[in-house]
């Protein structure tokens, strides 16, 4: 069979999903196509990976979540859909698979082509919570009213240019991350969502290929203190975030490593910190397997293989999804928010200003309060058991083959 996959690329996580499920499709004999775009070619490039270029509507403002840049411009979004169009009629797979990807449903509609999707819980149009608020959080309703408005906007402005295309419209832009099939990345225990006959939860995906230019010949200090592990994501993040974040882990007794995911700016926070590892690129299971604790911006794919195994996590968010993580981490006894909730409106800076805003005695506190913790280890071990029951890109990639 032929399959293509196409992520959405404001997270080198989709591009990740796609490469775990590439491997495991190729290793079954079919034929598989990523499609990037011109951000991530060279990352796709230096891995020495199969690849074609597709424009995204992540590049109007390369943001790291969906943005209202992303729609204000009919004209831009038929682009993205023709070309997804041109590449599915001149690739003629099989079926085609869209990681978050808004536009794709369209152009599959339109060239008759089986479309499946890829996505989390907490973007499903049904979802009942409230995106970044937990029900004692303040301020719950300002926040519902504008994620809303932005996911009934978005699905106006896309409606304009799938009229062009001959497609019905939807009411909001969540409806678009619903295929034949939509498979959910993350598990009913983390983010609960009514049954659903055309949705399917495969559980994490994980992919460990990362390369880092920068591998230190002694990785791990060699004390007795617990290690705690910090990442960031792969998006821009201030440096200020990084360096509160690590100062309270060095003032509370752990050594720190630092994966940087890429961003420079962040490979030398403290220049000759004894205790401080930093890495640019690196596979999280294997500096997993030494923490003690992660600290991370509440991306899934890093929670998951955290959870995976029985390490703590601590979250500190950039934007809605990443905040309502770091609630169902809560939820599930197996970490904390470090930052409080507050109302987006499109500026990942509020996050930041909440978690910078803290004295340091609030983050440390709250870093204490996992060590040790009966309740969290219990946590951990049901979460493990339930990641445990899911076959990963193995399994999802039978599914669909299967149809």
């Amino acid at each position: 069979m032929k399959f293509l996959l196409i992520p959405g690329n404001n997270s080198l996580s989709h591009v990740a999903k796609c490469l775990a499920l590439e491997a495991a499709l190729s290793s079954r004999g079919h034929q598989v196509l990523i499609a990037v775009s011109r951000k991530h070619a060279a990352f796709l490039h230096r891995l020495n990976r199969p690849y074609v270029l597709l424009p995204d509507l992540q590049e109007t403002d390369d943001g790291a979540l969906p943005a209202l840049a992303w729609f204000r411009r009919p004209d831009l979004i038929e682009a993205c859909i023709q070309a997804e169009i041109n590449l599915l009629n001149d690739f003629r797979p099989d079926r085609v698979l869209g990681v978050f990807r808004f536009t794709l449903k369209v152009s599959a509609t339109v060239t008759g082509i089986p479309y499946d999707s890829l996505a989390c819980g907490c973007m499903m149009p049904d979802v009942g919570e409230v995106l970044g608020y937990a029900p004692e959080d303040g301020g719950m309703y300002q926040q519902a009213q504008y994620l809303l408005n932005f996911f009934r906007f978005a699905g106006k402005r896309m409606s304009v240019a799938m009229k062009r295309f001959h497609q019905n419209p939807v009411p909001d832009i969540r409806h678009l991350l619903m295929g034949e099939r939509t498979f959910l990345w993350d598990f009913p225990e983390f983010m609960p969502l009514v049954p659903a006959a055309d949705r399917v939860h495969v559980g994490p995906l994980s992919w460990q290929d990362w390369a880092d230019e920068r591998q230190e010949s002694a990785p791990f200090p060699d004390t007795d203190r617990p290690l705690a592990l910090l990442t960031l994501g792969t998006r821009s993040t201030h440096r200020a975030v990084a360096k509160k974040a690590v100062r309270c882990l060095l003032n509370r007794g752990y050594d720190v490593m630092v994966a940087a995911g890429g961003q420079q700016h962040l490979m030398d926070l403290f220049p000759g910190e004894a205790r401080l590892r930093t890495w640019e690129f690196t596979p999280l299971q294997r500096l997993l397997r030494h923490a003690a604790l992660l600290v991370c911006h509440g991306g899934q794919m890093t929670i998951f293989e955290a959870l995976q195994q029985r390490v703590p996590v601590l979250v500190i968010p950039f934007q809605p999804e990443q905040a309502h993580n770091g609630i169902c981490l809560e939820r599930m006894g197996c970490g904390r928010r470090l930052a409080p909730a507050v109302a987006f409106k499109g500026n990942a800076e509020v996050y930041e200003k909440a978690f910078t805003a803290q004295p340091d005695s609030v983050v440390e506190e709250t870093i204490s309060g996992l060590a040790g913790n009966k309740d969290i280890a219990t946590g951990l071990a049901r979460a493990a058991l339930t990641i445990g029951s899911y076959g990963g890109a193995s399994a999802f990639a039978e599914l669909l083959v299967a149809g």
